[in-house]
């Protein structure tokens, strides 16, 4: 199968999975509740499941990939374990969001365990950062990693359509920084990625009729870090490689940054959820949602060519 294929099959079997776990949602109530949420923007119950789709649609085309492709089957099964892992973090945070507010020490506490159990499967199936030589090390930056990523992407899904094409763009980034390197299993990985968040995006732009939920924001944060964990993972000891990935993840890498920094300054808890981010205060001043998120994905795509042009320098 070749590469477009890996891409066309992605889109499209994520195009046709949306709408049954839309459907699915609903019907068992699996939604997301506006009530009396000031932090939310939506007026109507709107299912969560997207994340699911998202995840059975890479799994399926890594399946595939490790089949027509030959990539290695051992790194297949760390991927798909590890993802099926933060699947059911990001389940058991939605569910917490449906009965109220959960306690955010218990919330990042649960990710720290999560993250460090995956740290251990991708190091066991050779998915880690040799840019570093120290093992401890290597598990304490990719714990870091997870998390920060994985809150990053959460953080930046607020309005519609924002965060999955901010991660389609980085997507493609990394799509390229793989052909330029290639690196057929972050190619294969990347392209996936991109395809399956397109199909999900579909349904999701403004009005959005699914969202991805916790589940979709932390399984695509994952999946970012593993992209950044290719490449950091070449052993150059090089400070570009380092940086690079970093680039082209981009905007909810500084979002998170400046959150934590904007909140700690005024005394608050950096746990804590407010609508202060770049998309809500463009929003505020008159913007529509597509309007917002276009100029967030112009942002994003400045950063992602930053990031290549660190490496093609």
């Amino acid at each position: 199968m070749g590469y477009f294929l890996l891409l066309l099959f992605s889109f499209v079997f994520s195009i046709i999975l949306m709408p049954v776990l839309r459907n699915l949602g609903i019907k068992y109530h699996f939604c997301d509740e506006p009530k009396e949420d000031k932090l939310k923007i939506h007026t109507k119950p709107i299912p969560y499941l997207g994340g699911i789709g998202i995840f059975l649609t890479m799994t399926l085309g890594l399946l595939l990939a490790s089949i027509f492709q030959k990539i290695l089957l051992m790194q297949t099964i760390g991927l798909i374990t590890s993802g099926g892992i933060i699947i059911a973090l990001g389940l058991w945070d939605d569910f917490k969001l449906k009965r109220g507010k959960p306690r955010p020490l218990l919330k990042l506490f649960i990710q720290f365990l999560a993250a460090l159990f995956v740290s251990f499967i991708l190091i066991k199936t050779g998915i880690n950062l040799q840019f570093f030589s120290y093992q401890l090390l290597i598990i304490l930056i990719s714990i870091f990693y997870l998390i920060l990523v994985m809150n990053a992407i959460n953080m930046e899904d607020g309005m519609n359509g924002l965060a999955g094409g901010l991660v389609i763009i980085s997507s493609l980034g990394f799509v390229i920084l793989s052909l330029l390197m290639s690196n057929s299993l972050a190619l294969i990985f990347s392209l996936m990625l991109a395809g399956s968040v397109l199909g999900f995006l579909i349904y999701n732009w403004n009005p959005a009729s699914i969202f991805m939920g916790d589940n979709g924001s932390h399984f695509l944060g994952f999946s970012l870090v593993i992209l950044t964990i290719i490449f950091i993972g070449h052993p150059f000891y090089n400070l570009k490689w380092f940086i690079a990935p970093i680039f082209i993840v981009g905007l909810p890498i500084i979002e998170v940054g400046l959150t934590i920094i904007r909140r700690v300054t005024k005394s608050k808890s950096p746990l804590m959820g407010d609508r202060l981010h770049l998309y809500d205060r463009l929003h505020q001043k008159g913007l529509t949602i597509p309007q917002t998120a276009l100029i967030c994905y112009m942002i994003q795509a400045i950063l992602v060519i930053s990031g290549i042009l660190i490496i093609a320098n």
